[in-house]
């Protein structure tokens, strides 16, 4: 069994769809993710990174770093942009593909309806998709398995607070459209906490769905209140919900048992979502450092 372990440019703030902080262009990120022990990374939003694949490989090879995966995320309960997604993943999967990743994480994109119930189960499951939207969505998610094979690529789904397949009821009606074998989950745990789940007992069931690991802490006491003061995704992180490795109230011990119980094998990524000028972004660096000492001192 082998677990390997990877950090990712969210920890420094570099998310998706935001501004990102000019503090931490890419060369800066990566000799922190390599300093602080990881062994790889992921790709961050496109164009954060290197988008040469040579260019990319050698100046993860500089630092002896491995690109493990990359996030992609995409409207998929809406035809009208799904041609756009399509290209977005396809130039994804050609770089992160030649570049030596073997797995491209997919989500569904945040929208501004379900951003509005980021992390209330009950209220995001009353404005879950309608069956129509759910073939389309599913439909979609076939061409994207199809066009990242051809890349020697598989797909694992990752749920994303603020999306439409956020809580535990979506992803499991998910995973009853698509077979096992060709969609995977990336686990997020701090996501999975966040929208409701139980992860310790979501692995004890579903464990051989799990193709990576998102490794994220979450303070519980924070995510409460952002619950009862209704705020969204982005509000949420910036008010500072997940917490460094360790320090919050996911039982990591407890997760780590369950994927070596089940011989789990893949990429573990380490990631604390922090936006510039929010919460916990001002010490990416020694956090990440910290995370990764956290986890030798739990054997990998």
């Amino acid at each position: 069994m082998t677990i390997r372990v990877a950090s990712a440019p969210v920890s420094w703030g570099i998310m998706e769809h935001v501004e990102l902080p000019p503090a931490y262009p890419c060369g800066r990120v990566l000799d922190e993710i390599a300093a602080a022990g990881y062994s790889g990374t992921e790709l961050g939003p496109f164009g954060f990174l290197p988008t040469d694949p040579a260019v990319l490989r050698r100046e993860l090879e500089k630092r002896q770093l491995t690109l493990c995966s990359a996030f992609v995320d995409i409207e998929l309960g809406n035809t009208a942009a799904l041609q756009d997604g399509l290209a977005y993943v396809a130039r994804s999967a050609k770089l992160i593909s030649a570049a030596g990743a073997r797995l491209l994480i997919l989500s569904d994109r945040i929208t501004p309806e379900r951003n509005a119930v980021a992390g209330r189960r009950r209220d995001a499951n009353q404005i879950s998709w309608n069956a129509e939207k759910w073939l389309e969505a599913t439909a979609a998610i076939q061409q994207i398995i199809a066009l990242c094979k051809n890349q020697g690529l598989r797909v694992a789904f990752h749920h994303h607070a603020g999306s439409h397949i956020e809580t535990p009821e979506e992803i499991d009606h998910l995973f009853s459209l698509v077979a096992a074998d060709e969609l995977g989950l990336c686990l997020d745990t701090g996501h999975y906490v966040y929208g409701g789940g139980d992860v310790i007992e979501f692995l004890r069931q579903r464990v051989s769905r799990v193709w990576c690991v998102h490794l994220k802490d979450m303070y519980e006491d924070k995510a409460q209140e952002a619950r009862r003061e209704r705020m969204n995704f982005h509000a949420a992180v910036r008010h500072g919900i997940f917490a460094p490795l360790g320090k919050g109230s996911i039982d990591f011990p407890g997760v780590l048992s369950l994927l070596r119980k089940e011989s789990f094998e893949g990429w573990v990524v380490v990631e604390a979502d922090v936006l510039a000028g929010g919460a916990g972004a001002d010490a990416p660096l020694a956090n990440a450092a910290a995370g990764r000492e956290y986890l030798r001192r739990l054997g990998i």
